[in-house]
């Protein structure tokens, strides 16, 4: 499928990049993993309808009439008959949701954050073409896969890939803002342009009673203290400091709540926010302390340091490391890494949270 030339541009944006600024930038969205169990919320509803103004059975029947029409921020996606030729160009969850719901995906991007460029959850696609997104996303290989849907409701840089990846198929891209869509809503849109309504209320319905399950077991993190954030180097440490903030939400979903020394500062240039220099890492203190690292040497930076070894959360072992799987598993909910974080991550915060008593 020819696409014109003078849209060929492709926007740089290093994927690595993308992950580590939106840990650190407020786009974490664990929160969401537990959205469906705070009740009054559309996202809660599988049911519900995402997109505003779908037309077509699009919804849970599973009978999807076609044509289907999801609108989006960027545009509507048409898709005129079930789609046999999917294609994933968002940072992770596009793909997720295709694993999950059983489309037939003709490429995914190639995650170079992992060691064979897929998720740990993501290993269903070994055998699916891979495509390299280093410099932005390589328009004319993605037109050449003749897919007929386009999942994009995880490309960061929608705006600027909208127009030249329409022109290849129908797109569907994020309904609010990049990483501000519920996984659930996430997962019901793409269900309603795969034709695969049935199998996305299936999966949401799962992975809710999962989180539900996960939440019952955990019931020593009620009333403990946590803070949480990226590492990138001594003098950039940061932490959640808003209660409401998405990834802060995730916590308080089991009872757990924001240090008050971590609260009480002021937010740095990123909303929610706070820095703490290497001379207060008193502040760290707390019944839990969860940080994630941009790599191995920010990580030693930080651990060899002695005002961060005598904090009584690390001497008691209440101090959690996280690796860039578990970062990334919570940072990107989906049907498919909302399993992997609760099977991998919240057994440790409830180990560590068990040596505070």
């Amino acid at each position: 499928m020819p696409v014109p030339a003078p849209a060929l541009t492709s926007v740089g944006l290093s994927r690595r990049g993308l992950l580590f600024g939106a840990l650190g930038a407020g786009a974490l969205g664990v929160g969401t993993l537990l959205s469906a169990c705070g009740g009054g919320s559309d996202a809660a509803d599988p049911s519900a309808d995402p997109s505003g103004s779908a037309s077509g059975n699009s919804g849970g029947s599973g009978t999807a009439d076609f044509p289907v029409t999801v609108e989006g921020a960027e545009g509507p996606a048409t898709v005129e008959k079930k789609p046999e030729r999917v294609l994933s160009v968002g940072y992770l969850r596009d793909t997720d949701i295709a694993l999950a719901l059983g489309a037939t995906l003709v490429a995914v991007p190639n995650n170079a954050v992992f060691e064979n460029g897929l998720a740990p959850w993501q290993q269903e696609a070994a055998s699916v073409e891979r495509f390299d997104t280093t410099d932005g996303l390589p328009y004319e290989k993605l037109a050449a896969y003749t897919p007929d849907v386009i999942l994009a409701s995880d490309d960061y840089t929608l705006p600027q890939d909208y127009p030249t990846l329409t022109k290849i198929a129908p797109t569907l891209g994020y309904q609010t803002g990049p990483g501000a869509d519920s996984w659930q809503d996430m997962t019901t849109r793409a269900g309603q342009v795969l034709g695969l309504g049935d199998q996305a209320t299936e999966a949401i319905t799962r992975t809710e009673k999962a989180i539900e399950d996960a939440k019952a077991a955990s019931p020593g993190l009620e009333g403990k203290t946590f803070v949480f954030g990226p590492v990138q180097g001594l003098d950039s440490i940061h932490s959640i400091s808003n209660e409401k903030d998405a990834s802060a939400q995730f916590f308080s979903q089991f009872g757990m709540t924001l240090s008050p020394g971590i609260t009480a500062l002021p937010d740095s240039e990123t909303p929610g926010r706070a820095i703490i220099s290497p001379e207060r890492m008193e502040l760290l203190e707390a019944d839990v302390l969860i940080l994630t690292y941009a790599d191995d040497a920010a990580k030693s930076q930080l651990e060899e340091q002695k005002l961060f070894q005598n904090l009584d959360v690390v001497k008691r072992g209440s101090y959690v490391a996280l690796t860039m799987n578990d970062a990334i598993a919570l940072g990107f909910p989906s049907v498919l890494s909302i399993p992997y974080g609760l099977e991998n991550v919240l057994p440790r915060i409830v180990e560590a949270a068990g040596k505070s008593e």
